[in-house]
C-alpha cells in the first residue's frame, strides 16, 4: 500500500504503480541524493488550502528563465507521458530554469479525443487518462522547490473562431476546481494566441468579454491564484495595449494576482520557421522593442502589473538537421541575460523538440548548447557571428 502522506501530498500519483512512484519521489533533478520536499512543495495535503501565495510581482521575481513542454499535451508530436515530461523538467531544472509552461489543448481532439465531454460546453472530463497524466506532470513540477508552473488553454481553434465565451467560462471553472488544492506556484493562462483560423485577430471586445468570464470563475474558486491575460492574435507585444485599454473585468487594476504575457519572435524573418538562412543581421533594438512596449503598458494602464514572455526562440530546425549557427547562439545569449532579466521580465523559451529544439525528447538530453546560451554564456564554433552554420 502506498504511503498515505505521499498520496495526500501528490494526489495525482495515486494512479502510478509503487515502483514508478518510488522512482519519481527518489529522483529529483536526476539524483537520488536530492529527494522531493514532502513538507512544502507540490500540491496541498488532504484537502487543506494550498500554501500562502505571493503576489504576481513576487512570482515574477522568482520565475527567472523557463521553458515550455512543447508539442506534448497540445498536439501529438511527443508521447503525453509523465516519464517524458519529467525527464525534461529534471534536465532544465538542473540548469537553473525555474518556470515550466505546460500548453494543453482541451476542446479540440489530440491523441484521438478531447479533454472535455462536449467541445460546445467545455466540461472537463475529470476521469480522462490524459488529464491524469497532466495532473501528475503538474504535481511533479510543483514538487521541485521554487519551480513555477503555467497551465494554459492552447489550440482551441473552434472556441477561438466562434468566440465561445460560455465554453471558455465553463472550461476554467472546471480547471480551477480540478487544481484548486495545488500550490500557488501554479499559474493559469486563460487563452493562448486567440487568432481566428485564417490568422486574423479575435475582436478585442470578444477577448475582453471571454477573459472576464473565465477570470470570474477562477476567482470564485481561488481569489489568490495568479491569472495570466494576453493579446488577441499571436500574442505580439503590441496586442496587449490595443486590447487592454483598461482592466475592467479583470480586477480593475486592484488584483495583485494578475499577470500579462506576450510572445517574442521578433524579427519573425529571423525567428520564424522555414525563413531561409539564419545569417540575418538582427539588432539589439529587435530584442528590446517588444519588451519596452509591454513595460510601458504595464507601468501605465497595467498599473504596475508584472509581465512575462511565454514563448520565444528561433525555428532553426526548419532549415537545418543539425545546429551550429553562432548568430542564433548570440540571440539566445542576449535575450534573457542582457535584455529581459534587466527589465525584470521572466522568459519561457519555446522548445518543441522539433524546429525550435533545445531538448531531445527521444534521447532525454539536450540536443545543442542553447540552454547554456540562455544563461548568457556558451561555446561558439569559431568567433564569427555569421559562421558557416548560419548559411
Amino acid at each position: 500500500m502506498l504511503n498515505s502522506q505521499v498520496l495526500r501530498r501528490y494526489p495525482s500519483f495515486a494512479t502510478l504503480g509503487l515502483p514508478t512512484l518510488l522512482l519519481v519521489i527518489a529522483c529529483d533533478s536526476g539524483s537520488t541524493t536530492d529527494p522531493v520536499d514532502l513538507n512544502g512543495a507540490g500540491s496541498a495535503a488532504g484537502g487543506a488550502a494550498p500554501a500562502a501565495p505571493g503576489s504576481a510581482k513576487n512570482a515574477a521575481l522568482g520565475m527567472g528563465k523557463g521553458f515550455n513542454i512543447g508539442q506534448m499535451f497540445e498536439s501529438t508530436q511527443h508521447p503525453p507521458t509523465l516519464a517524458s515530461a519529467s525527464a525534461k523538467i529534471d534536465a532544465y531544472y538542473a540548469k537553473g530554469f525555474r518556470t515550466v509552461r505546460i500548453p494543453v489543448t482541451w476542446t479540440e481532439p489530440t491523441n484521438g479525443d478531447t479533454l472535455v465531454g462536449d467541445p460546445l460546453v467545455g466540461d472537463v472530463n475529470r476521469a480522462h487518462p490524459r488529464l491524469q497524466v497532466i495532473s501528475q506532470v503538474v504535481d511533479y513540477a510543483l514538487s521541485k522547490p521554487e519551480l513555477y508552473v503555467v497551465l494554459n488553454a492552447h489550440h482551441e481553434a473552434g472556441l477561438k473562431q466562434q468566440s465561445r465565451a460560455a465554453v471558455l467560462e465553463r472550461l476554467w471553472a472546471d480547471i480551477a476546481d480540478v487544481f484548486a488544492q495545488r500550490d500557488h506556484r501554479l499559474l493559469f493562462e486563460i487563452l493562448n494566441e486567440p487568432h481566428r483560423e485564417d490568422g486574423s485577430a479575435m475582436p478585442a471586445a470578444d477577448l475582453r468579454d471571454m477573459t472576464s468570464k473565465a477570470y470570474a470563475k477562477i476567482r470564485a474558486v481561488d481569489p489568490q491564484r495568479i491569472v495570466v491575460i494576453g493579446g488577441n492574435q499571436y500574442f505580439a507585444a503590441s496586442e496587449v495595449p490595443a486590447v487592454w485599454t483598461d482592466l475592467n473585468g479583470v480586477g480593475g487594476g486592484d488584483d495583485p494576482y494578475l499577470m500579462a504575457t506576450f510572445h517574442h519572435y521578433n524579427p519573425w524573418t529571423f525567428c520564424g520557421d522555414n525563413q531561409g538562412t539564419y545569417d540575418d543581421a538582427w539588432t539589439d533594438a529587435d530584442l528590446s522593442g517588444p519588451m519596452d512596449t509591454m513595460r510601458n503598458w504595464a507601468s501605465s494602464v497595467g498599473k504596475g502589473m508584472p509581465v512575462f514572455i511565454g514563448e520565444w526562440g528561433v525555428g532553426w530546425g526548419s532549415r537545418y538537421t543539425a545546429f551550429d549557427c553562432n548568430n542564433i547562439r548570440a540571440w539566445y545569449q542576449k535575450f534573457d541575460k542582457e535584455f529581459a532579466s534587466v527589465r525584470s521580465i521572466p522568459t519561457v523559451v519555446w522548445d518543441d523538440g522539433g524546429w525550435f529544439q533545445i531538448y531531445d525528447y527521444a534521447a532525454n538530453t539536450f540536443a545543442n548548447n542553447l540552454s547554456d546560451c540562455i544563461g548568457g554564456s556558451c561555446d561558439w564554433n569559431g568567433t564569427e557571428r555569421f559562421n558557416a552554420g548560419c548559411q
